[in-house]
């Protein structure tokens, strides 16, 4: 599947790795495993977004396993369990998914239908109460993917749809990879406007949010802060991920083609949360080397002692296509603000 998201701002260790592979659309990927609440899952997860719960790590992702929002627990960071989602019907489910967007396109399961989602995002919003930004495939256009909104009392769900439409549904183009970002007790929505191939780039966008996220806020507007420009980036930028740190504004993203070892992570440092956003270099931030490929689906969060850590996707070194597994830098900042990789993860 980012002040910083609240969710991510607790601690979490900086040698944490899921070891967990993505679920790309190449041939030979093999089936996920067995994603039955309590058994240890090593099979695909793509596009996760990891909190803090008391005592456990809690991961979501794009759907598997038929799943519209799988989840998993972890007490230590390695071992991850497939989780019974709060109030999910039936005890091997584990789709923290209850209530299906009407709007979206569904798939069926033997009994039960699912709706394909991706790259979702969960954070807190005012009352205690969570919710779930996550992209699906129009039910009337199932080609086309928009972002939605479902909202629970828990951060386990189970997740419900209250609105008939999609929060944000372009006309002439999808929007996908949203990330929720707060802010001095204010909410907002950063999403990636897919483009046109030919006539209009890609970018990334962002909205302030009702208190309650069930929609903007009255009187807000969409505003651009990135769009595809620089030579490496072409011809995708997409994966926001924002976070205060440090006094700046960082706004990273990935660009290029994910199933490529072209795909890389960029940044940006924004003057305000509705831009102007300035690429301090003409360079990915990081990109293929070493004993990674196609790095990208980034996610900026504070470490245990205050440290800015970032979560990336990786191909495996020559194996692109094979699975991309979840690493974690961290990152140093040097004068002006500007950002280098001062350590990759090591696995244990």
């Amino acid at each position: 599947m980012n002040s910083p998201k609240t969710v991510l701002t607790v601690l979490l260790t900086a040698t944490l790795l899921l070891t967990l592979a993505a679920e790309p659309a190449v041939a030979g990927i093999r089936r996920p495993h067995r994603f039955h609440a309590g058994d240890v899952y090593r099979g695909s997860f793509p596009d996760p977004d990891v909190f803090r719960l008391g005592q456990f790590w809690v991961a979501s992702s794009t759907t598997i396993a038929r799943r519209s929002l799988p989840m998993l627990t972890s007490v230590d960071g390695r071992t991850w369990r497939a989780r019974r989602a709060h109030g999910a019907a039936g005890r091997r489910t584990n789709d923290a998914m209850a209530g299906l967007p009407a709007w979206a396109a569904r798939k069926r399961a033997g009994s039960r239908r699912f709706v394909p989602l991706w790259a979702p995002a969960i954070d807190r919003v005012a009352n205690g109460r969570w919710i779930a930004a996550y992209a699906a495939p129009l039910r009337r256009r199932p080609g086309k993917r928009c972002v939605g909104i479902a909202s629970a009392t828990r951060p386990l769900g189970p997740f419900r749809n209250t609105r008939r439409r999609p929060l944000v549904c372009p006309r002439h183009q999808g929007a996908i990879d949203p990330d929720v970002f707060r802010s001095g007790g204010r909410t907002f929505l950063l999403w990636k406007t897919e483009g046109i191939r030919g006539s209009l780039p890609t970018t990334i966008r962002v909205q302030e949010l009702r208190r309650n996220g069930h929609g903007f806020r009255p009187g807000s507007h969409a505003h651009t802060l990135l769009t595809t420009a620089q030579a490496w980036e072409s011809p995708v930028i997409e994966n926001p991920s924002m976070i205060r740190f440090r006094g700046r504004l960082y706004l990273f993203y990935s660009a290029n083609r994910w199933y490529t070892r072209r795909y890389a992570v960029g940044y940006a440092i924004c003057r305000t949360l509705h831009g102007p956003c300035r690429r301090p270099q003409h360079r990915p931030l990081l990109a293929t080397g070493g004993r990674i490929a196609g790095p990208g689906g980034e996610s900026a969060f504070r470490g245990p002692r205050g440290q800015l850590l970032l979560a990336y996707a990786a191909w495996p070194a020559g194996r692109v296509g094979h699975e991309r597994r979840l690493h974690v830098a961290t990152l140093t900042v040097r004068k002006h603000g500007r950002l280098v990789v001062a350590r990759r993860f090591r696995r244990p």
